[in-house]
């Protein structure tokens, strides 16, 4: 009897030398795929399934919930299963190398050599929440701040947590000053769709010691500061009766289930539920 065919199905997302991707496997037969190279690194996080890699002359086998990397121009080859028992789910990234060079020469605040990782995989909680929030900026199409954050994060701390070759970071100073002016553009332009580099610049600072000065500081990164600024808005003007649609434009989402999603983890509650007025403002 032919097995059947196991059904695949891929979201992808693609900026700036970017790649998202996450797949979904039904049980069955698949194709491995050959053994090839790229000029990207690959990230990979399975999350119900075991991975397997032949790479660098060796078998890897990836444990669920590990982050695995293929190293830049490396030759490797996925698994070479050909039936698949259950359903798998797993998110990869494919990232250019200038984007870890650069990232590399702001972290020492000078050049710096291209990172390199000595190991296949990461078992890291905190490196695998970095790499969900990249991956559901990505998908909810929500701020370009809430992405660059999330890319820079996600990045910076790879990078400084498990490169063989990662650069030293000097001690974090007090820039209060900076980090007010930065604030103030935020208060000024909440609702705009805001770059972590125009941030980075108003503070004047790289933007890996923007991010970490912002949150060592406030406590939050800039992006959710943006959201709160947000919600606080909103809020007030839920209260005056405006409608969910029109408060969701007028506070800088992206559409009123954007709005929904981030009012409620913020607030405990959906939009509608938070006020019960009659009248609407339209």
């Amino acid at each position: 009897m032919n097995k059947k065919a196991a059904q695949i199905s891929v979201q992808a997302w693609e900026s700036d030398g970017i790649l998202l991707e996450k797949y979904a496997y039904t049980s069955g037969s698949v194709e491995p795929l050959l053994r090839h190279s790229h000029e990207e690194y690959q990230f990979g996080l399975s999350f119900n399934c075991q991975g397997e890699y032949h790479y660098r002359g060796v078998y890897y086998s990836i444990p669920t919930g590990s982050l695995s990397v293929i190293h830049s121009g490396e030759v490797h080859a996925p698994s070479d299963r050909t039936f698949l028992t259950a359903p798998a789910h797993f998110a990869m990234m494919h990232v250019k190398p200038t984007w870890l060079h650069m990232i590399a020469a702001e972290m020492a605040e000078k050049p710096a050599s291209l990172p390199f990782f000595s190991t296949a995989f990461f078992t890291d909680a905190k490196l695998n929440h970095l790499f969900l929030a990249l991956q559901a900026a990505a998908a909810q199409e929500n701020s370009k701040l809430q992405y660059d954050a999330a890319l820079w994060d996600f990045l910076s701390y790879l990078i400084r947590r498990y490169a063989s070759n990662s650069p030293t970071v000097r001690a974090l100073k007090s820039t209060r000053s900076a980090i007010t002016l930065a604030c103030d553009y935020l208060h000024a332009h909440y609702t705009s769709d805001i770059s972590l580099d125009t941030l980075a610049a108003i503070a004047g600072l790289s933007r890996f010691h923007f991010c970490r000065v912002f949150r060592k500081e406030l406590g939050v990164s800039c992006s959710a500061y943006q959201t709160q600024l947000r919600i606080a808005q909103a809020k007030k003007l839920l209260v005056q009766g405006f409608s969910i649609t029109k408060v969701a434009i007028e506070t800088g989402f992206y559409d009123q289930s954007h709005f929904g999603w981030h009012f409620k983890r913020h607030v405990g509650v959906a939009p509608g539920a938070y006020v019960s007025k009659t009248a609407i403002i339209s």
